[in-house]
């Protein structure tokens, strides 16, 4: 069963564009390539590139198997085609991680795919060569809903948005778990979530290990174990979330290592305390505290953070992390699973307190 609608006139221009664009990437990253042999070595090991839609999926609901995902694959010369589960589960290349983006709110669909071929990119340049299966994973994160005039090209309230929408992210995380739970095995995960969708990272986490998401768990929990990882970039959820019996108190239980890009310029997560009286700091903003990583005990060791604040500065969009080649090289120890310390030592100076990235 597909859970979303076939692509109308808008998303099949969405589509080839991203296919264009995607062909366009590919062919200059293999400009200056020493000689051919080493060109086909290359598109050998190009980035296996999805991108896997839950935005028709039904909210409230119990998350069962088979979630009915639309599956559309980018080949290596960026042309687009419909899939199913199957496809997608024989396309993985053996043994490679699957390092699985999920975006943040008030992205349309043609952002999915433009912002997903330039990540799939932003990810292999970090190391070239090494095979790896990149998914973009998309939920309906399009409002406004406090606007009910059209056209709709402004949101009244947009805390009130904004407030919907993290509710929805939240949930949206039971169809990531979903997703990452019928994953073949041998396969390592990294989950990278953008503001709202941290939100999905944890709580996909949180219900793998077992634990409830507004009042829903996650039917058929796979019993073996998987290596899985995660990074978030501007998120856009309370600091102490993750502390243990906490809103995803579960999800360090899961992840062996959980990175957090730290920005204390980030301007849209500043007023992120004003969502209503009492509200905590945004982890982006604040990161995990020290009290934080005393309620962890000896989960503190999971958790790594990296200060962006110097490169990406007060922007809150995705594109400002995926232009960054240094935040990429940072993290890349965690996307392919590599030995610790293979990050590029030159993007970083240490110093106490988060790792800084210049």
């Amino acid at each position: 069963m597909m859970c979303g609608a076939r692509s109308g006139r808008a998303r099949r221009w969405a589509v080839s564009c991203a296919g264009a664009l995607f062909a366009v990437l590919s062919a200059l990253s293999f400009q200056g390539t020493a000689t051919v042999a080493a060109e086909k070595s290359a598109k050998k090991n190009a980035v296996n590139f999805w991108v896997i839609s839950s935005r028709s999926c039904p909210l409230g609901t119990k998350v069962v198997n088979g979630a009915g995902f639309d599956y559309l694959r980018y080949d290596h010369d960026g042309t687009p085609s419909w899939g199913d589960e199957k496809q997608f589960h024989a396309s993985l290349s053996k043994g490679a991680p699957v390092c699985v983006s999920v975006h943040g709110s008030f992205v349309d669909w043609g952002d999915v795919a433009t912002d997903g071929v330039r990540t799939a990119k932003w990810l292999r340049d970090a190391s070239p060569g090494r095979p790896l299966n990149v998914v973009v994973f998309s939920w309906k994160s399009t409002g406004p809903f406090t606007l009910s005039t059209a056209p709709l090209l402004f949101s009244a309230l947009p805390q009130v948005d904004a407030e919907l929408l993290g509710r929805r992210s939240a949930f949206i995380g039971l169809y990531l778990g979903r997703l990452v739970a019928d994953l073949p095995v041998g396969h390592p995960v990294t989950l990278i979530g953008h503001s709202h969708g941290c939100r999905t990272v944890s709580s996909a986490l949180h219900v793998l290990g077992g634990g409830q998401v507004q009042g829903y768990v996650l039917a058929d929990r796979p019993k073996h174990t998987r290596r899985i990882r995660a990074i978030f970039a501007a998120a856009a959820m309370d600091h102490h979330w993750l502390n243990p019996d906490q809103r995803y108190g579960r999800a360090i239980d899961v992840a062996e290592t959980v990175v957090n890009l730290r920005n204390h310029r980030d301007t849209v997560l500043k007023i992120y305390p004003l969502r209503h009286p009492l509200s905590n700091k945004a982890l982006a903003n604040v990161g995990f505290t020290v009290q934080d990583r005393v309620m962890m005990g000896q989960r503190a060791k999971r958790v790594h953070e990296f200060d962006v604040s110097g490169v990406v500065g007060s922007n809150h969009s995705w594109p400002a992390y995926y232009a960054r080649p240094e935040i990429a090289r940072s993290v890349v120890e965690h996307v392919y699973f590599l030995p610790a310390g293979s990050g590029t030592k030159s993007s970083t100076k240490e110093k106490a307190g988060p790792t800084r990235i210049r």
